[in-house]
């Protein structure tokens, strides 16, 4: 059996930001496209926390208000056909800080069918 990489003691960590709510024009069908609605974002970033958490230092940690501005942008300056295709675009913004080694994106686009709550999408980035 070949041996698996370990992230043990790397300190490797996960910041998530749940529910965050953004305004995008998403969806195939013309009354969808005609106003943006409210759409859920999860991101879940992998990062090495240890530094941060060591120095209780701004400075060096994530800044997850980026984070959150970009994703934000990303979403409201788009006009969006599929679900994936955000998730990709935050994604992506999300993998240009240095910090980030991964991120997971769930995009969640709550009454997209009549008898279901929402339709969610759920992608893994790793640099």
């Amino acid at each position: 059996m070949g041996k698996t990489k370990s992230r043990r003691g790397t300190g490797s960590g996960w910041i998530h930001l749940r529910r965050l709510e953004v305004d995008c024009v998403l969806g195939v069908y013309p009354a969808e496209r005609r106003k943006p609605r409210k759409v859920h974002l999860d991101i879940s970033l992998e990062c090495d926390t240890r530094r941060a958490a060591e120095s209780d230092r701004l400075e060096d940690a994530l800044n997850y208000e980026h984070i959150e501005a970009e994703a934000t942008a990303v979403a409201r300056r788009g006009q969006f056909f599929l679900v994936e295709t955000l998730a990709e675009q935050v994604a992506k913004a999300c993998l240009r800080h240095p910090q980030v080694r991964a991120v997971r994106v769930t995009v969640d686009k709550p009454g997209a069918l009549a008898r279901t709550r929402s339709v969610a999408v759920e992608i893994e980035r790793r640099k």
